[in-house]
């Protein structure tokens, strides 16, 4: 296939080295309680402009949109709990866009590359279950989990961030027509990998509407 490998290296950069925020309180949100976001009753929405099309999500009412930037042919936006830092998070959910990309790889094949790039930043075991395709609003999409038991800190050197911590993530990506989509929930803690009693939301349970994505 013709696409370049940087493009999934890139990818996975942007989700681990990020721009600090404006807020730098401590830490008072665990990482299950990304996977209680549904049984919240206030819920916000927020609208997502990526690469011209529309994609509306819905959060609790303590989250916030953390980092949002388009970078040549790549979109990225973060959203934490409001007290988390992007430099120290537990829970999160990133939307990625790559113009493009749907004429060059199908979902299930960036989400191996992309997990292949995952497992050379994982510093410790790194696991990849595959969940499947399904159609989401007309449009082909392929979701899969990854976990890592060793995942290393952004910003290293801050007070109480340096050492890796146990990830997981719930990814999926959809094609559109001509672009990519990758959306992720994933919850970081010392202790998380007994993973067998964390339970993580599918990302596209956040989903409002996704019928301005072409």
């Amino acid at each position: 296939m013709d696409f370049s490998p940087q493009v999934f290296t890139q990818a996975l950069a942007k989700r681990l080295v990020l721009a600090l925020p404006l807020f730098a309180q401590p830490l008072d949100v665990t990482a299950t309680e990304l996977a209680q976001m549904s049984s919240q009753a206030h819920v916000q929405p927020s609208q997502l402009t990526i690469f011209k099309q529309n994609l509306g999500l819905h959060f609790p009412a303590n989250w916030r949109l953390a980092y949002s930037e388009q970078h040549g042919d790549m979109f990225s936006a973060e959203f934490v709990p409001a007290q988390q830092l992007l430099a120290h998070w537990s829970s999160l959910y990133c939307v990625q866009g790559f113009k493009g990309m749907a004429q060059r790889i199908d979902p299930e094949a960036f989400l191996d590359s992309f997990a292949e790039q995952y497992r050379h930043t994982c510093e410790g075991e790194m696991q990849y279950q595959k969940l499947g395709a399904s159609e989401l609003g007309g449009k082909a999409s392929y979701s899969a989990m990854l976990t890592c038991d060793k995942m290393p800190q952004t910003h290293r050197g801050e007070q109480g961030i340096d050492k890796p911590v146990g990830e997981i993530g719930h990814y999926t990506v959809i094609a559109g027509k001509e672009d990519l989509f990758l959306l992720h929930q994933s919850a970081r803690g010392e202790a998380l990998l007994s993973l067998s009693s964390l339970k993580i939301a599918p990302p596209v349970e956040r989903i409002a509407d996704m019928s301005g994505l072409r």
